[in-house]
């Protein structure tokens, strides 16, 4: 169980960094650090896919998980990042992505790969596969969402980024701690 853990956590690592020098996407290949998005129109597929990945990552915590303290974790990430998404698209001028359909065809590769790896985890090691993957998007939403903020089109979507960026920063403090906890 321990080798599968650390297989998935290697996984999770090193998926960030392949995205950026390998994908086909364009800008989307360095999302990872929210290097050369400068679009309202590639920002907003990015951040929702980041939402949906923390979301889906987070029902399955709040199902698999037991930690209450993890379960608490899964259900703000849960809240958060769905308010996070409503608000995303109001700005954008978008329909709001409806959480209880399949939204798999709105991940971009390296989200869906995330996920899918979590999604193997089972039994003692679930918990610590969510916190390494939920620190690692943090550290990836935070670096886009910044970015963006510093170097995006003005307008509603940039100011957005912005007013976000700081629970982005929270949670990532969170799960930060989470992983420091014996």
């Amino acid at each position: 169980m321990k080798l599968m853990t650390m297989a998935v956590s290697l996984a999770l690592a090193v998926t960030p960094v392949l995205a950026q020098t390998t994908s086909a996407d364009g800008p989307a290949a360095d999302s990872a650090a929210g290097v050369g998005v400068t679009t309202d129109a590639v920002f907003v597929k990015l951040a929702t896919s980041s939402n949906i990945l923390e979301i889906r990552s987070s029902e399955l915590a709040r199902d698999r998980a037991g930690s209450d303290a993890v379960k608490a974790f899964a259900e703000r990430m849960i809240a958060d990042h769905a308010a996070a998404s409503a608000k995303l698209a109001e700005v954008a001028g978008q329909p709001a992505p409806d959480m209880s359909a399949d939204l798999s065809g709105q991940m971009d590769a390296k989200h869906a790969e995330q996920l899918a790896a979590l999604e193997a985890v089972t039994g003692e090691g679930f918990e610590q596969a969510y916190i390494d993957l939920q620190r690692q998007a943090h550290d990836a939403a935070v670096a886009l969402f910044q970015s963006y903020a510093t170097n995006g089109e003005d307008g509603a979507v940039k100011d957005f980024a912005e007013a976000t960026v700081p629970t982005l920063q929270e949670h990532l403090t969170l799960v930060q701690d989470m992983s420091e906890a014996p």
